[in-house]
């Protein structure tokens, strides 16, 4: 099932993303690949479509638009 996730990036430097649905029954922290990183551009938080994995976490496809929480 693919729902709206948050994912956020240090504002201290580089290290891995927290990533989490807005009812944050699913976090995880990992590190973002290259065309994650690129889709997040300067930005230290933005929303996604994601689908989640038991065995690898959420997966990210493409970008939405902001969201309230």
């Amino acid at each position: 099932m693919v729902e709206i996730v948050k994912v956020q990036i240090p504002l201290s430097g580089p290290g891995p993303a927290l990533i989490y649905d807005k009812n944050r029954k699913h976090m995880v922290t990992r590190a973002l690949v290259n065309h994650e990183l690129e889709m997040m551009g300067d930005d230290v938080k933005a929303y996604f479509n994601g689908a989640w994995s038991s065995v690898v976490g959420w997966g990210l496809s493409q970008r939405v638009e902001d969201q309230d929480w």
